[in-house]
């Protein structure tokens, strides 16, 4: 495998410990979906302490659906854009990883090289929206996190690693079958040394109280409408909290009243409800500065 620059291997190992740092601290890490510059800067001028890049966000800025359908090259692009328009920590959606076991490396460097400080990596097999998730055999899945290490050692990198564990999409209907999965699995990616496990679909305080408990890792959740409030994911112990496509969906939504309001009354006062042209300059004034 060729060697990534002594100098951007330095800078990338930089913003992976300081990940780490920000995750192991009391305070739950919240770190708010960008899928692109202006709101990877947005997020970074609000005072967020680190940033998740979005992929189902990133795909529909795109015009994609989510779930690998957008090339690995075109999310490091993006991914890529995110990381250089701020100086916090950015950690890349590395889905299930584009590609098998001995593809995966390529995908950790692409993300190294992007100014990434890591990645999600998930356990589900590809499905069209409505169809049942399911979940990969497990034996399959850390085949995937052994390759990554692999790498890591190969290169002298301190990548962040944060394994996604979909047993609770996979297993709706059941909830005590989800978290023993959940479970199950988060303490065999802990052990292959995920630096981190990452729920979806879990709302529960009492489930997540148990995945707090019984993980021997940093445990982090997607938060959603019916999830928790962060100050109780805070009680509950959670080191990490992110929106997944949250914020993609709420601009999406400005845009279309906007553009209802002038299809509709040919008038645009929703605009005001936007940023102002100034604050955008100046967004962007600092980005080009450094």
């Amino acid at each position: 495998m060729e060697q990534i620059a002594s100098d951007v291997l330095a800078a990338a190992n930089l913003k992976s410990r300081r990940l780490k740092d920000l995750l192991g601290q009391p305070e739950t890490l919240v770190m708010p979906g960008a899928y692109d510059g202006l709101s990877a800067r947005l997020f970074e001028s609000m005072g967020f302490r680190a940033i998740q890049c979005a992929s189902g966000g990133i795909a529909a800025s795109l015009g994609y659906l989510d779930g690998e359908v957008v090339t690995r090259e075109q999310t490091l692009r993006v991914s890529q854009i995110i990381a250089e328009a701020v100086s916090v920590p950015v950690n890349g959606d590395g889905e299930r990883g584009y590609g098998e076991a001995h593809e995966v490396g390529e995908t950790v460097r692409g993300y190294i090289l992007a100014g990434c400080a890591g990645m999600n990596i998930e356990d589900s097999k590809p499905h069209s929206p409505g169809a049942p998730m399911l979940l990969v055999p497990v034996a399959e899945h850390l085949e995937k996190l052994e390759a990554i290490m692999a790498t890591k050692r190969e290169l002298g990198s301190e990548f962040f690693v944060n394994a996604r564990v979909d047993s609770f999409l996979a297993f709706r209907d059941n909830s005590d079958a989800a978290l023993e999965e959940g479970i199950s699995r988060g303490k065999m990616y802990a052990a292959a040394g995920a630096d981190c496990i990452f729920f979806i679909g879990v709302t529960s305080p009492e489930a997540i109280a148990l995945l707090v408990r019984d993980i021997p890792a940093p445990v982090s959740v997607l938060a959603g409408p019916e999830a928790p409030p962060l100050s109780v994911l805070q009680e509950l112990g959670v080191a990490r909290v992110s929106y997944g496509t949250a914020f993609a969906r709420a601009a999406g939504g400005a845009i279309r009243r906007l553009a209802e309001e002038i299809r509709d009354a040919g008038t645009i006062t929703r605009a005001q409800d936007g940023i102002t042209g100034p604050e955008m300059a100046q967004l962007m004034l600092r980005s080009s500065d450094g």
